[in-house]
């Protein structure tokens, strides 16, 4: 839905239950109506929606990994920033990862938007659970199978969805999705 460019950066020791990035993102709403273009102004859909023409978006990322016994095999995601609706808040994601490999979590984003502009549900959250095909395949891989729900899809509190992220690709150096198997 969007077109644009983006920067990010990640401080991420080895072995560490800790690492720390940044992300930043100028970017403009793609027309659904055509390949390649973007909307040049923000009533471009219609007199009475607005879309995003050459706005930009940025978070502040934690990453944390609690090794204290009640909340093992847990992590704690806090993105801080500017949302794609302009909005400026916090996301809260907790994900829990089982003997298995399989992973299951939950966020929420809370924003300065009003729930008036908001809508029903008054803020984002929704659920996950990622499967390592690993777990189902005859032969080694280190790919796994991602299933999100989010019961109600409104503008505010909205992340850019990135394809690949520097938290994911430095997986190695200090391993959540990779973990070994704990059977």
């Amino acid at each position: 839905m969007f077109a644009g460019v983006g920067s990010e950066i990640l401080y991420r020791r080895k072995d560490s239950n800790w690492a720390i990035g940044a992300d930043f993102n100028v970017v403009s709403q793609r027309d659904p109506s055509s390949f390649f273009n973007v909307y040049n102004h923000e009533h471009d859909y219609s007199d009475d929606t607005r879309v995003l023409v050459n706005g930009t978006t940025g978070h502040l990322s934690i990453y944390y990994q609690p090794e204290f016994s009640l909340l093992e095999n847990t992590r704690l995601q806090l993105d801080i920033g500017k949302f794609l609706a302009t909005d400026k808040g916090v996301r809260i994601d907790f994900s829990k990862q089982y003997k298995s490999g399989i992973i299951v979590g939950a966020y929420a984003s809370l924003t300065d938007m009003s729930p008036e502009d908001f809508g029903e549900g008054s803020f984002t959250k929704g659920f996950y659970f990622s499967i390592p095909f690993d777990t189902v395949s005859l032969k080694p891989t280190n790919t796994r199978g991602n299933f999100a729900w989010q019961p109600i899809t409104r503008d505010g509190g909205q992340m850019l969805g990135k394809r690949y992220g520097l938290y994911n690709i430095t997986d190695v150096v200090s391993p959540w999705f990779q973990r070994p198997n704990q059977n």
